[in-house]
């Protein structure tokens, strides 16, 4: 959203960007966070993987992902939604397919094994779908896996990575690239302690 200036102003969340003797005010994309709920985004997710499960193949596996698998968290309320392919063919027919229903295919966040899509072309907000379709039995898969499955086991890590998201904002970042930047760096940490985690399951 663009709106033209003859003057320069400071506005907060904006940035201007200079056009010959104008200037352009880009607004910033802003970060809103909710107390999620978590029974009602289950009941939502489940809506969703029926519908899918209409169009896909049986064997395909949809996972529920993200902040609103996790009981008592904060976030966007944004439901994400991890489907699995088991090869490159399968992985274009499964994208050809929710293209058709409606979902749309990023041009930024896809390579060969990843395609992000979204419920809408705008800027997704509460109450909207992502899907992550990506190859089975890679890193990236299990990943969405691990750190949904030890968020859910461990309620200390999850009060920690909620809160932590709820400080960004308290401390005044509400730009949505700024707070993804520096959620990320906590989460590549939270990550790693998930996957020390993982490798205990395997001998119990």
């Amino acid at each position: 959203m663009l709106k033209i200036w003859p003057k320069t102003f400071l506005i907060k969340n904006c940035k201007i960007i200079h056009m010959g003797d104008w200037k352009v005010m880009e607004m910033k994309k802003m970060v809103e966070l909710v107390k999620q709920d978590f029974n009602k985004n289950k009941k939502f997710y489940f809506e969703v993987k029926k519908k899918l499960k209409n169009k896909l193949a049986e064997n395909i596996p949809i996972n529920q992902v993200g902040s609103t698998a996790i009981p008592d968290m904060y976030g966007k309320n944004i439901m994400d939604i991890l489907v699995g392919a088991v090869d490159n063919d399968e992985f274009e027919n499964i994208k050809n397919v929710l293209e058709s229903e409606g979902f749309v295919a990023s041009k930024k966040s896809k390579d060969e094994i990843y395609q992000f899509l979204s419920s809408t072309a705008d800027e997704t907000g509460s109450g909207d779908v992502h899907i992550h379709l990506v190859i089975i039995d890679t890193e990236r898969y299990n990943e969405f896996l691990i750190l949904r499955d030890y968020l859910l086991i461990s309620k200390e890590e999850a009060k920690k990575y909620s809160n932590l998201k709820q400080e960004i904002i308290d401390l005044g970042t509400t730009d949505r690239r700024e707070y993804k930047r520096i959620k990320s760096e906590y989460v590549t940490k939270l990550l790693d302690r998930a996957k020390e985690w993982k490798k205990t399951q395997y001998y119990l």
